[in-house]
């Protein structure tokens, strides 16, 4: 009887990226990121089920895998370029029953039997009939998990569908938007059918236009968080994936089995993780600070730190630093970085080497915006080394750094999570 609010992302089709649907993957999306629930699209074209039935392995896997995991799957009988559902009737009916014979008696399950009517809008005279079809068949073997609707015009409808709704009390019906394509207008359709009682299950959405590309429009995909979060409707972001389009979350060369740091990570993929993650009390955003996602240096290796300018406001951040090994094995210097938390406000950031004992030649660095901010930051520096050794006891040198932006306009520093005050080296964790 509580009410809950499911978080996840979705495959694209198996046949694309189905690599990425795999135990371990899955294991690591629920770990790290806090995802508790994962959409599995079984794509009848493009290569997909009405022609590659046994495809259907890697559904198997991925609710498997969910029931292993403690986190709920959606089947999805993903049909886009099809149109009408009814074009593959009797294929999707063999591949429900299949599904809940296989299935029926696990609760975790949650059923897509249409993911995206399109060219087709009249819900009564074509959606609704495939539907009752569809729902006869999986309620055959299974009484009472939620089966969700795909609703007319690329699933954003619900309005048309609320008033001629499914009198099974498991029936949701499908939401999706693009956060910049749909705005407001679509909310608006969303709300008049929760005031009819519809339940609403939003199965599919980006952060870029309809097409998959554009943006990512992090704003108005902030807006739509807000919204699901106020009504707790439960999400599935697209798409968990390599795929070339800016919607996808994994940048090429991504591990297919987890464990992705965020450098892995492209900026949908950041802001959903980081949107998972800070809200776990969907009420509010917690702010948290940099230490609570990048732990202070491990390994027995330490950052101390003096401010190379005794000043809080100026045009410069000139940190001075110098990493040290209290460890009792030597540390190759290519696993060490160390990473510099601030507000930079949005303006675009320039890095000076001043002076390194062990060489400005030898060292790599990169600025990180957040897309999330956390509490004295919203953007690092990560500083890192080409080659070397640190010893027990050894010490990079003394490294001398400045950042300016490139309008050259006054940082204040006294919020910086990095920043304090000291004319001498002091060992500090907020360096991580």
């Amino acid at each position: 009887g509580k009410t809950v609010q499911l978080k996840g992302f979705s495959s694209p089709g198996f046949q694309l990226y189905g690599d990425f649907v795999n135990l371990a993957s899955l294991k690591w999306q629920r770990d790290d990121w806090g995802k508790t629930v994962f959409r599995a699209a079984e794509y009848t074209a493009d290569g997909g089920y009405i022609v590659y039935p046994s495809g259907k392995k890697k559904e198997k896997e991925a609710v498997v895998a969910a029931k292993e995991l403690g986190i709920y799957v959606i089947i999805v009988w993903h049909f886009l370029k099809d149109g009408n559902p009814n074009q593959h009737l009797e294929k999707a009916k063999d591949f429900f029953l299949e599904m809940s014979s296989l299935y029926g008696n696990t609760p975790n399950v949650i059923y897509v039997i249409a993911n995206e009517p399109n060219g087709v809008e009249n819900w009564k005279r074509v959606i609704l009939p495939y539907a009752e079809e569809e729902i006869s068949v999986i309620r055959k073997n299974v009484p009472d998990n939620i089966i969700i609707v795909g609703t007319g015009t690329w699933s954003q409808d619900v309005n048309v569908a609320a008033d001629v709704q499914q009198k099974d009390a498991n029936v949701m019906y499908a939401l999706h938007f693009y956060a910049g394509t749909h705005g407001q207008s679509l909310r608006d359709l969303a709300n008049y059918a929760l005031s009819l009682g519809a339940p609403i299950f939003e199965t599919e959405w980006g952060t870029s236009d309809a097409s998959g590309n554009g943006g990512v429009f992090l704003v108005q995909s902030r807006d739509w968080q807000n919204y699901l979060d106020s009504k707790n409707i439960s999400w599935e972001n697209w798409n968990l994936s390599v795929l070339q389009e800016s919607s996808s979350a994994l940048k090429p060369g991504a591990s297919l089995t987890g464990g992705w740091p965020l450098t892995d990570l492209t900026a949908s993929g950041t802001f959903e993780r980081e949107n998972i993650r800070g809200n776990k009390d969907s009420t509010k955003d917690a702010p948290v600070t940099p230490a609570q996602d990048y732990p202070a240096q491990e390994k027995g290796i330490s950052v101390q730190y003096k401010a190379g300018d005794g000043g809080v406001n100026s045009n410069q951040i000139r940190p001075q630093l110098h990493k040290k090994n209290y460890g009792n094995a030597t540390e190759d210097l290519k696993d060490v970085t160390a990473r510099y938390w601030y507000y930079a406000k949005n303006k675009g950031q320039n890095y000076v080497c001043v002076y390194a004992q062990i060489g400005c030649g030898n060292q790599i660095h990169k600025f990180v915006t957040l897309h999330l901010p956390l509490q004295g930051a919203d953007t690092y520096l990560e500083l890192g080394f080409l080659t070397g050794t640190l010893s027990p006891g050894a010490s990079t040198g003394n490294i001398q750094l400045r950042l300016h932006n490139v309008v050259w306009s006054y940082y204040a520093q006294s919020g910086d999570y990095s920043f304090f005050q000291s004319n001498t080296f002091l060992k500090t964790k907020k360096i991580t």
